[in-house]
């Protein structure tokens, strides 16, 4: 950690700053993010600095997009449109550099910002017990309930095919195909072989469901992108979920992505990166209490066909293992790494995941029942016939 430049750029945000302590938030995988202790006129607080990647269109769309979000809560909040208004809830809102009056600030070919620091919170990378699953669908259907009135043709694209599961797959074959295998050491070759040939099948089903999935009119509205179980942040005392952060990838989208992919997240109880994949399994009693959470408070008016939600996971849990395979194919260039076959393992494990969550997909089918939700047997059944 290049302790000198972080205590400069901070001084171009906060003219009268005293830089006290640095803390790297090691969870993202994209940005590098930091908490800044600091002191002005004798008053100490904390804000988050932060280094965007540079895998986006362009970091301006990726603050508007931010701010637009950030004001449009904060204006709800305010006027207390929400019933849950009277319940924490807070936004991680830009903060203007007092070098350049801008929400970027330019370093050594690199950019910066700065957020608002949430006090009194903190985030786990995996679920605590069953309150906190539930507070996690509470959570992200507070964050969808609170941008639904959001003009969602305001917010521009920060990274092109974001989600787009058929992109992935296409250039995923693409890479397949022109790739050289022979310079993979024997053991990690072997790995990927095995990796491919076990995800073949399943790719050929995505395929079909996705075909099928356009011909249905799903409403679409504002999502997250990514609302992994590290961007939601819990209050200290209550253990509730008061924010939900990393809005980055805010965009036009179906709930059902952004459901999916937080299932996904919370019900792999072992982690992203666990140090044993044997404890890699999907957490179906997990969903059961996030689902509670979630549908206790949406407002269910709109073609979102919740009734799909079997197949986004599925879907989303596909799309995250081809994302990892192919940028470890690809030389590492998107997800950040602390070893060279990190990607891979990513990937591993994210079929291990896989594999669980087709095993157990008619427990899943009788939780949504039991809400109201009648998901669709044909899959329940086909899926299941691949592994």
């Amino acid at each position: 950690m290049d302790y000198e430049k972080i205590k400069k750029i901070t001084h171009n945000f906060f003219y009268d700053s005293k830089v006290l302590k640095i803390d790297l938030v090691d969870s993202g995988l994209i940005n590098k993010t930091y908490i800044i202790q600091h002191s002005i006129d004798g008053i100490k607080s904390k804000f988050i600095l932060q280094c965007l990647s540079n895998i986006f269109e362009s970091h301006e769309i990726v603050n508007m997009n931010h701010k637009l979000i950030t004001d449009h809560i904060s204006k709800n909040i305010n006027k207390k449109i929400h019933s849950f208004d009277s319940q924490r809830w807070e936004v991680p809102s830009l903060i203007r550099c007092r070098a350049n009056n801008l929400f970027t600030f330019p370093y050594c070919s690199e950019f910066w910002r700065a957020m608002l620091y949430i006090d009194d919170t903190f985030s786990v990378k995996t679920l605590e017990d069953k309150k906190m699953a539930y507070q996690t669908g509470l959570g992200l259907a507070k964050f969808h309930i609170s941008c639904s009135n959001v003009d969602s043709s305001k917010l521009e694209i920060s990274i092109k095919n974001f989600h787009n599961t058929k992109y992935y797959i296409d250039q995923y074959m693409i890479n397949l195909k022109d790739y050289n295998f022979l310079k993979l050491d024997y053991k990690v070759n072997k790995r990927v072989q095995n990796l491919i040939f076990s995800l073949s099948n399943h790719l050929l089903y995505a395929n079909s469901i996705l075909r099928s999935l356009e011909e249905k009119s799903i409403d679409r509205t504002v999502i997250h992108g990514d609302p992994k179980l590290s961007n939601f942040l819990f209050d200290i005392n209550s253990k509730h979920v008061v924010s939900l952060i990393d809005l980055d990838t805010v965009s036009s989208g179906y709930l059902l992505v952004d459901l999916a992919d937080c299932i996904r997240s919370i019900c792999n109880l072992a982690g992203g990166d666990p140090e044993n994949i044997e404890n890699v399994f999907f957490d179906v009693n997990s969903c059961k209490y996030f689902l509670k959470g979630y549908f206790s408070i949406l407002n269910q008016n709109g073609n979102y066909y919740f009734e799909y939600i079997p197949e986004f996971i599925y879907l989303i849990i596909i799309e995250l293992t081809i994302r990892f395979l192919n940028d470890f194919l690809q030389s590492n260039t998107y997800f950040k790494i602390k070893y060279q076959t990190q990607n891979l393992y990513r990937a591993e494990v994210q079929y291990r995941l896989l594999s669980s969550f087709v095993a157990q997909i008619p427990l899943l089918s009788n939780l949504l029942h039991e809400i109201g939700i009648f998901s669709n047997q044909t899959f329940v059944s086909n899926v299941q016939k691949i592994v």
